[in-house]
């Protein structure tokens, strides 16, 4: 019994971050050229958070991101704003 609640343990806290994605809208590269060219015309506001690590960051960003790395998302989510509503978008090198 107690082998198929370990079992069971483990197979939930995979599924987790998995689950957790599907809450999010996945934006193409062509989606995102067309924002950040809205953005600038003043048209839509939003933040363009980079959660590469710094020495990544620093090489492979899009410009006018803000370098927030994972392992720091905590300590750091004050530079988000005060606006609860403002639009924010992530990107890593990777998906999932």
């Amino acid at each position: 019994m107690k082998n198929i609640l370990v079992q069971l343990s483990i197979l939930l806290l995979f599924s987790l971050p998995v689950m957790a994605l599907e809450r999010f809208d996945i934006i193409t590269t062509e989606k995102l050229q067309s924002m950040l060219a809205a953005k600038e015309a003043g048209e839509i506001d939003f933040l363009l958070i980079n959660t590469l690590d710094k020495l990544i960051a620093d090489y492979h960003s899009i410009p006018g991101s803000i370098n927030i790395p994972w392992s720091q998302a905590t300590s750091r989510i004050g530079e988000l704003g005060e606006d609860k509503e403002k639009l924010i978008i992530t990107y890593c090198m990777g998906y999932r």
